[in-house]
C-alpha cells in the first residue's frame, strides 16, 4: 500500500499520492481567453447594476431560482417540468409528502443559503477561502429528509471491498471509478481545498477557479449520492463570493440544455490528464466561459423585457388616467397581458373575457377600440394577429 503524500510541482499544480486510489493531480490545465473573460466581466458588472426596483429584481430572482432548481434536478434525472417545479416550490412545505418534491425544496434551501454568502462587491480575481465545512453543509442541505437509499447526510463514502462506485457511462465518454476508501477521500478533499486556496489559484479569475473546483470535486465524488448537486452548489458559492450575482446558478440551465457535452467533458478532461496531454482542462473551461457569457446575456434580455413591460404598464395607466383610452380598452389590454397566445381580432373577440366586455356593444365598437389602441401605440398587428406593443 502506497503512503499518502503531496508535492507541489509548480505554484499551480499539486500532485497527490493516495493509499489505494493512485495519484491525483490538481492543476490549472488551461490558458484562458483573457479577452473573453473581460467581456464576461463587463456583462456581469452591467447586470449587477440593474435597477434595484423590486418589480424587476424580485421577478428575476424568482425566475432564476425556479430555473436553477429545475435544471440541476433534471441533470440528475428529475422528471418534473419547469412549470411543475415552480408550482411545487410555491406549495406550503407542510403539504410536501413525496421525496421527489422534498428534493426540490432542499435545492431551494441550498440556493438561498448560498445567496446569503454573496459578496456585494464585484471582485472576479479576488477569491475567498473555501472551507471543508461548506461541502458537508451543502450536502446536508440537498440530502436531508430524502429517501435516497444509503446516503448519510454530510458523510463521506467509505466503500467496502465488495462495493463498487462508478461515475458516468459509455454515452458520455465512459465510466470512471472514483476513490473508494474514506482515508483517500478525506486526504484528497484536504489537498483539493489546499490547492483551491493557494495564492496561484485563489486569485485566478472566478470562472476558472469555480469551474475547476466543480470538475475536481466530481472526480473525487466523495458522497454516496448528491455529488452533482453539491458540486454545482460549490461552483455557485465560489461565483457568489466574487460577486457573480444570479448567473452563479442560472448557468445550470446551460449545463442542462447541453447535458451531453457537459458530462462528456468531465471524461474528456480526465482522459487528457491521464494521458499527460498539454492543457487537459482547456475544453471544460472553454465550455464554462461560453456558458457564462450566454447566461448573463439571457439575464440582460430578461431584465430588458421586464423594464419594457413596466414602462408599457406606466404608459397604459397614464393613458387611462388622461382618458386617452377608455376603461373598456384598458381592460382589453389587461386581458391580453394574461393570454399565452396571440389572436386575430376576430378570435380575440370570441375569447370569453373579451366577449363579456362587449356583451352590450356592437362588433363594430370592438374593432374601433382595437384600431384606436393600435393608433395609441399599445397594440400592433403582425401577420393578421394582435400583439402587445412592448
Amino acid at each position: 500500500m502506497a503512503e499518502q503524500s503531496k508535492e507541489w510541482i509548480d505554484d499551480s499544480t499539486l500532485r497527490v499520492m493516495t493509499y489505494r486510489s493512485g495519484s491525483f493531480t490538481f492543476t490549472l490545465g488551461c490558458t484562458p481567453d483573457e479577452a473573453l473573460l473581460n467581456r464576461i466581466d463587463d456583462a456581469q458588472l452591467r447586470f449587477n447594476k440593474t435597477p434595484k426596483a423590486a418589480q424587476i429584481l424580485d421577478k428575476i430572482q424568482e425566475k432564476v431560482l425556479v430555473s436553477s432548481v429545475y435544471s440541476t434536478n433534471t441533470i440528475e434525472g428529475g422528471e418534473f417540468s419547469e412549470e411543475e417545479t415552480g408550482n411545487i416550490l410555491h406549495t406550503a412545505p407542510k403539504d410536501i409528502q413525496k421525496s421527489a418534491e422534498k428534493r426540490l425544496f432542499n435545492l431551494k434551501d441550498a440556493l438561498l443559503w448560498v445567496n446569503k454568502q454573496r459578496n456585494p462587491q464585484f471582485e472576479p480575481t479576488q477569491g475567498k477561502p473555501f472551507l471543508l465545512a461548506d461541502i458537508t453543509h451543502l450536502h446536508a442541505l440537498v440530502s436531508q429528509g430524502l429517501d435516497e437509499g444509503h446516503n448519510p447526510v454530510g458523510q463521506f463514502r467509505n466503500n467496502e471491498k465488495w462495493q463498487k462506485t462508478y461515475v458516468g457511462n459509455a454515452e458520455h465518454g465512459g465510466r470512471y471509478q472514483p476513490p473508494k476508501c474514506l482515508e483517500d477521500i478525506e486526504y484528497l478533499l484536504q489537498a483539493w481545498i489546499e490547492w483551491l486556496n493557494s495564492p496561484a489559484i485563489i486569485n485566478q479569475h472566478v470562472i476558472i477557479r469555480a469551474s475547476l473546483a466543480h470538475y475536481y470535486f466530481e472526480l473525487i465524488h466523495p458522497f454516496w449520492d448528491g455529488n452533482g448537486r453539491t458540486g454545482r452548489l460549490i461552483e455557485m458559492l465560489i461565483y457568489e463570493q466574487s460577486g457573480y450575482r444570479l448567473s452563479s446558478s442560472a448557468i445550470w440551465h446551460y449545463y442542462q440544455k447541453n447535458i451531453h457535452e457537459y458530462f462528456a467533458l468531465f471524461n474528456h478532461c480526465r482522459k487528457q490528464a491521464k494521458n499527460k496531454k498539454e492543457l487537459p482542462n482547456k475544453l471544460f473551461i472553454d465550455f464554462a466561459m461560453d456558458g457564462m457569457l450566454q447566461t448573463i446575456n439571457d439575464l440582460h434580455d430578461q431584465c430588458n423585457q421586464l423594464i419594457g413591460f413596466l414602462l408599457y404598464q406606466g404608459s397604459l395607466n397614464n393613458a387611462r388616467f388622461n382618458k386617452a383610452i377608455s376603461e373598456r380598452q384598458f381592460n382589453v389590454i389587461m386581458v391580453m397581458i394574461g393570454l399565452s397566445d396571440t389572436y386575430t381580432p376576430a378570435a380575440l373577440l370570441r375569447n370569453p373575457p373579451i366577449k363579456a366586455l362587449y356583451s352590450n356593444r356592437t362588433e363594430r365598437t370592438f374593432y374601433r377600440d382595437i384600431e384606436s389602441l393600435i393608433d395609441e401605440g399599445f397594440l400592433l398587428e403582425q401577420d393578421g394577429k394582435l400583439l402587445l406593443a412592448i
